[in-house]
This record gives structure tokens, sequence and C-alpha cells, in this order.
């Protein structure tokens, strides 16, 4: 494959998954009517009933990764720094930061979280995943992927690693190691053709667009993604919906708007209610701006209506990390 040297282009205009262990002010409970309190608490629960590593809570997730590159490789990267705030309507629930350092192949995304307020009383947890591979011109190709996330409440580990070769999933490892038997007929099976040029959850927020085009709201929105998480496989289906001017520390500039659809593909029970909603469910966006004025985008705020209420990932910080 040939690379453009034009990934780094600067561009003509000026500055594109979680949860925080800090500093959120939330009302005491006793200050809270009993019907937002009751609101919230069906979220918090509503969060805690989702697999991390099954759902396409594109919005929450939190991630860590360590970088294996040689150190000279390492100075040349840009190292780029996205820090949410992750609310159930008006009310932070948590806080991620996501970490992605980037040169003209490759990418590393490292990035933890951990829930906050309510959501810390009711289901407290905590994540970190670690992803890294190639970018191209039309997209990444994943090399290898580790997500963590504990359950402090019931004091429980699971730790899932996936490493790829040429796009196709290579090795899936669990640990502990208790996968469901999805050999009945209430389940849809992955099949070995299915696991072929697909990616892993974190790495689809890395959005490489040909650099002649990166002005190009659909070249920069319009696209497939093919995700396999370790459990199910879907795709991710983004299009162009609107430019919307965003102001957050470290960037002032525009984002462009997409629609997301979630489509399922395999590994997930026929039917299934939470599958079905956001098979359903037409009212995701995800705002995607550029890192560092180049031609690789990121998402700076996403929105993920459902049943229970809206949540959404407003952006704290969005923007280069000098050191």
């Amino acid at each position: 494959r040939t690379w453009q040297a034009g990934l780094f282009r600067r561009q003509d205009y000026a500055g594109s998954a979680c949860v925080q262990a800090s500093g959120v002010t939330l009302r005491t409970v006793n200050d809270r009517k009993p019907a937002s309190l009751m609101r919230e608490h069906a979220a918090a629960r509503e969060l805690s009933a989702m697999n991390p590593m099954r759902k396409p809570a594109i919005a929450l997730f939190a991630v860590t990764a360590a970088l294996t590159q040689p150190a000279s490789t390492r100075a040349e990267m840009i190292e780029h720094k996205t820090v949410f705030d992750v609310k159930y309507g008006l009310i932070s629930i948590g806080k991620a930061v996501f970490d992605i350092r980037f040169d003209q192949k490759r990418y590393v995304l490292d990035a933890s979280g951990k829930t906050v307020g309510v959501a810390e009383m009711v289901a407290p947890g905590e994540g970190t995943v670690e992803s890294e591979g190639l970018i191209l011109e039309s997209g990444v190709i994943a090399e290898k992927h580790e997500a963590v996330f504990t359950d402090r409440k019931k004091d429980k580990k699971k730790k899932l690693e996936m490493s790829f070769q040429n796009g196709e999933v290579e090795n899936v490892k669990l640990d502990p190691d208790k996968k469901k038997d999805k050999s009945g007929p209430k389940w849809v099976p992955v099949s070995a053709e299915q696991l072929r040029s697909v990616i892993d959850p974190a790495s689809s927020i890395i959005v490489p667009v040909d650099w002649s085009r990166a002005n190009d709201p659909k070249a920069v929105c319009n696209r497939m993604l093919n995700i396999y998480d370790g459990d199910t496989r879907y795709d991710i289906e983004l299009k162009y919906k609107s430019t919307n001017p965003v102001r957050t520390e470290g960037y002032r500039g525009y984002a462009y708007v997409c629609s997301l659809r979630y489509i399922p593909v395999s590994g997930h029970k026929k039917k299934q209610r939470n599958v079905e909603y956001m098979r359903k469910n037409e009212g995701i966006e995800i705002w995607l701006a550029p890192m560092a004025k180049t031609n690789l985008y990121t998402p700076i705020r996403i929105e993920v209506p459902t049943w229970v209420g809206t949540f959404s990932a407003i952006p704290d910080y969005f923007g280069v990390v000098t050191h």
C-alpha cells in the first residue's frame, strides 16, 4: 500500500465510547425529588445491565493504551486528547479521557473512565481499553485491542484481548473465559467470513479522510464500519447530517454531525429487546472534528437517545497535548 504525504496537510480553517473520577458536584439524595431520583437510578441500572463488550455504546466507552513504538517513533507522533463529560439528561454520570497518538502510518489509542455521581452509587465501575493499528486514506486496520472492565460493587473484573492480521480476527481471549453457548436456534451465529475486514470498537473513533476531501462533510461522515467486539459482529453506518459550530477548551471551530445507525450482523440473540431497539434507533448522532488541524477526525460530541432518556458525551477538552 502507498501512503500520501498529505495526511498531515493543514486545513484552511481553524480547529473532531465513558467516564471520570473527579470533581462533579451533585445534590445529595435528600435534596432530590423522588421522581427525578428514580429516573436517574433507572438510568444507572440500565447502564449496569449493558455489557460493554457486547453493546454498541459508542458514546460511553472507557479506554487505555500502552505504547509499543520505539522512542524515535513516539517522539514524532502527534498526541491529541479528548475529555468527555458523560451525561444522562443534564446529570453527569461519568467522565472519560481519550488519548490518541498518531503519525502518518500508525495510531495508538489510550483512555480510561470511571462512573461518578448517581451512577457511581448504583453501578460503580471503571474501564480501560488499548487499541492500535495502521492508518490508511480510506480507514484504519486494527492490529490489537485490549479491554478491561471492573465492577467495583461486585469486585469483579473482565478482560478481553484481541489480535488482528491484515484486518482479520486472529485471536480472541477472555478472562475469565466464560463465553456463552450461542449454538442454539435463538442465536445468530458468527461465521469465519464475518470476522474478515473488521476493526475493534475503539478503533472506530479514528476516522481518516483523503486530504483532498478533508473539508467535504460527506467524505468525512458517509462510511460503513465493520466491527467485532469479541462477542458480537455489527456494522455502524454514518451519514452526513449537518455542520455545527463547536467551542470548548482546546478547540473552536466546526464539527460535522453524522447520523449513526447500528446494524446487527451476528453473535446476538434473535429479537433481543436491546438489539432491536438500537437497530431501529434513528436518533443517534456523532459529531466529528479534525485532530490537530489534520485530515484525521475523531468524535467531539455524541448523542444517544434511549427508552430511559438521552445519554450524551460532551467535550470538556479537545486538543493537542504539548509536553
